[in-house]
């Protein structure tokens, strides 16, 4: 290679078209603005510029040289905490060898805070535009990042014109993404002329962001491993191992410890040696933090702004705080969400109290562009809320936040009767949404379950979910509780007396429990915290819960007291979080995915067997069914696979037909396996399969969306499918003829990969109870359908969106909302 002579004996010749040679220039202080260093401006001394290779500082009188590289293509100024760059890059002109950068000076802040948006994937306006644009004007963060997959030239040129720093009020930096590759004499071409370099850094308090492009895509980039390896040696030598460095990229560089980037075939690079202490990427669709070992470096993954990710991650981006120490204090803003509010207890006009009058007022109130400062309440008897009695300033008080979505208090009620409660939440914003619930306070005897049963999703391993108890609609809400944080697809478990569910935090990893209640009161019994988050289904097995998080962790806890019996590192090390439910025999419990594939015994965590095969493919938010002897799992973009379910031998996998994608559970029922998938947007399909063979024994068109984590219910007569959009139908079970449909109301946001148009979704599946479903929806609601005319029995608006499945006991059942509520509704 000739870089070392050329820039030795700083030889000028044409690569690319452009002129390779010396360049040098003056960093000022502008103080009018005028983009010229006029007489009595200041130079900047210390500041630091790149051609892509070489990172250097500005002498003692403001100028800088670079020697100049082949591949050059720009002269970029990196800001640092106490000036902005006016003009941040300057593309090379051949023959010319002067570049000027005008600043202006800051004042340096200790404390510093950014927004990260990915694979926003688009050419078009959205409302997630306008959910970014009022988060900005109300929070004021410093810049924002966006890490990649822009999308082809028709995306990039219309992010080049709608998300920009003059659109935006703030800088926004671009990430380049293996879609943002595409085809020309170099990959990264169309990107650099709508956003300039593709690796450059800039500082920002006492934090050094580090920009840096994906290394591969759609087409092959004009850049190798050498260049952006000598480049970082570089930019690690002008800043010091010793200052804190936060990466972006579109890819997650490793799952491991150690974040080794490889130069080539005989060098890598360690970045943890230099400095390196967080890593934000997108790519996978999907929202996760962790921690990689010991090395006290996170990462964050963030999936799409405006539509659902891969392994259904909401809708969302990610706001961050980094202190004077760069400690981050990271959350997910989930989109589409406009003054969102829901009084949820008391509901639909009543508030059942027990007998010494305690009742737990609710409420679940959201905006996307700004936090909830407060919630204020106050509760009026006979004499209501008017304009007499509004005068009494001593009747409010303020509700306690229980986690981003939920606030509530406990009251103590003197009698029963007609009370009025009036709600203001107070928005960052400056908004006040104002609400008021008229009801009826009851005091009511606690029921007195004490032999549940509800062991795995929809209450057995096949997930045939056919339930012959007297409960019918109308419901009526008892009790509501919050557990902390989001619950995502973990539906509810029951034992004996209790009821079991569990959250998950991919903004810090820290608000991750397990929590038990008593079924009957809605009193906290324990709580277990994990080490990440438990998105999908936990399973009870002799007297234990058992949990897998997003790391792989499988956790057996005592339900009689909430302590760990055993955990076990299942050795799942994947770039994506563990988000598949697991299942359960009553003997051994069924987790992990692909080669992480294991079988434990629920009473000692003891591998039984282990998946020598690693499959690919992603994880998939499908729970995992049990039919007779078999394991059924799921990959998502890889296939559904049969594994003997006592020696782990592999019987069959089917990754064609639409099965490749699939996001539905299984069923097993009548000797075979139901599954509804779409095999593209336009056509998805119901299966009947072989359990011994996996072949395609009958299927049929739906004319719905199948891409919700939903299972079929079979009847003698019918099928119920649950699609993602529009709804819930039952078709004729030889045919294939639809009978009904029953449409769900748009959801509050998206979760089903790449849903952003207004769809009605459903992620959880129906239990039948006699003859009415019932189910939540992503509209925030909870519904009981008849299920031989498809007609409404019964709804409740809860205000969040619901992705669990409901566990039914004698009495009622339960279902919990992504606010983090769990709910008991009693059969009236």
């Amino acid at each position: 290679m000739m870089r070392n002579a050329l820039l030795t004996i700083g030889l000028v010749f044409t690569v690319y078209g452009i002129a390779l040679g010396q360049m040098s220039g003056t960093v000022f202080i502008d103080q009018n603005s005028n983009g010229l260093q006029d007489q009595g401006e200041l130079v900047y001394v210390g500041a630091i510029l790149s051609d892509g290779y070489h990172v250097v500082k500005t002498d003692k009188k403001g100028r800088f040289k670079l020697p100049g590289w082949e591949k050059q293509r720009f002269v970029t100024i990196y800001p640092s905490g106490d000036f902005d760059a006016i003009v941040r890059y300057i593309p090379i002109e051949g023959g010319k060898r002067e570049y000027d950068f005008p600043l202006q000076l800051k004042e340096k802040k200790q404390e510093v805070s950014f927004v990260q948006i990915s694979d926003t994937e688009t050419f078009e306006y959205g409302d997630w535009v306008d959910n970014l644009k009022k988060y900005i004007k109300v929070h004021q963060p410093d810049f924002v990042v966006h890490t990649g997959d822009i999308c082809y030239e028709s995306g990039m040129k219309w992010h080049s014109e709608n998300l920009t720093e003059k659109e935006l009020g703030i800088p926004i930096y671009y990430c380049l993404g293996n879609h943002d590759l595409i085809k020309g004499e170099r990959g990264e071409s169309y990107f650099e002329s709508k956003f300039g370099p593709a690796w450059y850094a800039f500082e920002a308090g006492e934090v050094v962001y580090v920009i840096t492009p994906m290394m591969g895509g759609d087409y092959p980039p004009g850049f190798d491993h050498e260049d952006i390896g000598g480049w970082l040696k570089n930019l690690f030598e002008v800043y010091g191992d010793t200052k804190a460095k936060f990466f972006f990229n579109h890819d997650l560089l490793t799952s491991e410890e150690d974040f080794d980037f490889k130069v080539n075939e005989k060098e890598i690079i360690n970045l943890n040696e230099h400095g390196l202490k967080a890593w934000f990427f997108g790519h996978l669709h999907m929202n996760m933090t962790k921690e990689h070992g010991d090395s006290g470096i996170r990462s964050f993954g963030t999936s799409s702004m405006p539509q659902g990710g891969i392994d259904h991650s909401p809708s969302s981006f990610r706001e961050v705080k980094v202190d004077a120490e760069g400690n981050i204090d990271s959350r997910l803003r989930w989109t589409y969400l406009d003054r969102e509010i829901q009084i949820v207890n008391p509901n639909k006009g009543f508030g059942l109290a027990n007998k010494e009058g305690r009742l737990a007022f609710s409420v679940n109130v959201y905006d996307t562009g700004a936090d909830v400062d407060s919630v204020r309440y106050s509760l009026w008897g006979s004499e209501g809320f008017n304009w007499t009695s509004s005068l009494d300033e001593s009747k409010w008080s303020v509700m306690k936040q229980q986690s981003d979505w939920n606030w509530s208090v406990d009251v103590k009620l003197e009698k029963p009767g007609k009370y009025t409660l009036v709600i203001d939440a107070y928005l960052s914003s400056g908004e006040v949404i104002h609400r008021k619930s008229i009801f009826d306070a009851k005091f009511v005897d606690v029921p007195k379950q004490n032999n549940l049963s509800w062991f795995n999703m929809g209450g057995n391993p096949a997930h045939q979910k056919q339930v012959k108890d007297s409960i019918k609609a109308p419901y009526q809400l008892s009790w509501t509780a919050n557990i902390g944080s989001n619950i995502y697809m973990s539906s509810p478990v029951l034992y004996g007396e209790y009821v079991m569910t569990s959250s998950f935090d991919d903004g810090n990893a820290e608000n991750c429990f397990i929590v038990c209640w008593d079924a009957n009161t809605g009193e906290e019994r324990w709580r277990y915290q994990t080490l990440n988050g438990v998105k999908n289904q936990m399973v009870i097995a002799q007297g234990k819960l058992i949990a897998t998080d997003m790391e792989g962790y499988t956790y057996a806890i005592s339900i009689s007291n909430g302590e760990r019996i055993w955990k076990k590192d299942i050795g799942y090390n994947r770039k994506y979080g563990f988000v598949s439910g697991i299942v359960t025999d009553g003997e051994n419990v069924y987790t992990g995915f692909s080669e992480s594939l294991t079988a434990l015994n629920v009473n000692t965590g003891e591998v039984l067997w282990k998946s020598d095969k690693n499959l690919g493919g992603y994880g998939s938010t499908a729970t995992m069914t049990l039919a007779e002897n078999v394991l059924i799992v799921n990959r998502q973009w890889g296939g559904m696979d049969a594994f003997d379910k006592l020696t782990g031998k592999h019987f069959w996998t089917r990754n064609d037909d639409g099965l490749r994608f699939r996001d539905g559970v299984v069923t097993y029922a009548d000797e075979n396996l139901w599954v509804a998938e779409r095999e593209n947007p336009e056509v998805s399909k119901l299966h009947q399969l072989s359990l011994k063979t996996g072949e395609t024994l009958a299927s049929f068109e739906t004319g719905m969306q199948n891409t919700g984590t939903s299972s079929p219910v079979l009847l003698d007569d019918k099928i119920i499918i649950a699609g993602s959009h529009p709804g819930i139908a039952a078709f004729e079970r030889n045919s294939g003829t639809k009978l009904w449909q029953f449409e769900v109301d748009q959801a509050l946001f998206y979760t089903p990969s790449y849903f952003q148009n207004q769809e009605q979704s459903l992620e959880s599946s129906p239990v039948l109870v006699n003859d009415q479903l019932i189910f939540g929806a992503m509209d925030g609601k909870v519904y009981a359908i008849d299920a031989h005319r498809g007609k409404l029995l019964w709804k409740n608006s809860l205000g969040a969106p619901v992705m669990t499945s409901p566990a039914v006991s004698p009495e009622g059942f339960y279902i919990c909302d992504f606010a983090g509520n769990i709910y008991f509704f009693k059969s009236k």
